[in-house]
């Protein structure tokens, strides 16, 4: 049993709170600061936890791990008995708790159906906490690439599905919260799949809030770019300026859509070529045909490949001031792509404010 049960009582509460409020709506009202416990207990949000009932929940920290990251361990967890969580655990030092205290201020601070949901938190150790709901079905990544002899491909549909759920999350992160909220590392590893295979967009370490808190001093721009984005799928306006936009997350979801159509990793392991590079000439010159994930076989929609391929292209075009909006996006993928109809349903609303 855990200690006094309070990780137990919380989870059951905060589920008939984000239960009732999901009913109207995807975003909620939060403290800014994110950290007070009073604060997210009335927008129905995380619990802070004590330390003993995180290691209550992972054992002693001796659960299976299923994630592992350079800063952070994720550990399966038994939040109740017929309910499983993931608990990150962010490694000491000054730099990576203030990485943890930005990572919780936004994830307090949202609430979509298609961004990973944060349960609870312990911040009372240099080691900061976070506690998720889990997803049975690993990542996007994992399930693109490792399919193997024992899984077959990821079906067309449902790759479309995922485009469609990951670009509804940045619309709602970049036009619906105020100021708006930019990833900074969105790539195929960071969407998860819940037990329906729907996305569940998470690691928000590289967040940032608001235009100009991601213009940085020019001493800080060669740093900045080794601690935000991942190889293949950063912004090259970024790399040369030092400026996160929202239209450096278009630059990464359209890095996205490429692997989607293709099957191929951002960066090929044996060459070190970058999938924007081998992939946008070919498209570029209408052969999308040639570059459509060979495993598929004829199963896919030709001109959804085609419209998917081209609007990729749209999102890695080398001028910022040129690829869409989310917004677009989601408009385009939903007005393209027929297999979202029956994949995922309509868009759900985003915009309104729950209190």
């Amino acid at each position: 049993m855990l200690p006094g049960c309070g990780l137990l009582d919380c989870l059951r509460r905060g589920e008939r709170d984000t239960h009732d409020a999901g009913r109207t709506d995807s975003r909620v009202s939060a403290d800014p600061g994110g950290g007070s416990a009073s604060s997210a207990g009335k927008s129905g949000r995380a619990r802070r936890l004590e330390w003993a009932e995180v290691e209550s929940v992972t054992g002693g920290f001796s659960s299976r791990v299923i994630g592992q990251g350079g800063f952070s361990t994720v550990y399966l967890a038994s939040l109740t008995s017929s309910r499983l969580g993931a608990v990150k655990v962010q490694r000491s030092s000054e730099r990576l708790h203030r990485v943890f205290r930005q990572e919780l201020d936004v994830l307090l601070s949202v609430r979509h159906p298609h961004i990973v949901r944060l349960l609870g938190y312990c911040d009372e150790r240099e080691e900061g906490v976070l506690v998720f709901e889990y997803a049975p079905n690993g990542d996007l990544h994992e399930r693109l690439h490792r399919s193997g002899q024992k899984r077959a491909a990821l079906p067309w549909a449902r790759r479309m599905a995922a485009a469609f759920q990951v670009a509804m999350a940045l619309e709602y992160l970049h036009e619906s919260q105020d100021p708006a909220v930019i990833h900074g590392d969105v790539k195929a590893s960071n969407v998860l799949l819940d037990a329906n295979m729907d996305v569940k967009l998470c690691d928000f370490g590289f967040a940032h809030v608001g235009f100009s808190a991601a213009v940085l001093p020019a001493a800080a721009r060669a740093s900045a770019r080794h601690v935000m984005g991942s190889p293949g799928y950063v912004d090259p306006h970024f790399l040369r300026s030092g400026v996160a936009t929202k239209k450096s997350d278009v630059y990464s979801f359209g890095v996205l859509l490429l692997e989607l159509v293709t099957g191929r990793e951002a960066i090929c392991a044996d060459t070190g070529c970058r999938l924007t590079v081998a992939v946008a000439p070919v498209v570029s010159e209408g052969k999308v045909a040639d570059v459509v994930d060979r495993r598929l076989g004829d199963a896919y929609d030709r001109e959804e490949a085609v419209t998917v391929a081209a609007l990729a292209l749209q999102c890695i075009n080398v001028s910022s001031g040129l690829r869409p909006s989310m917004t677009d996006v989601v408009r385009v993928l939903q007005e393209k792509t027929s297999a979202l109809i029956s994949a995922v349903g309509p868009k759900p609303a985003s915009k309104m404010v729950v209190s």
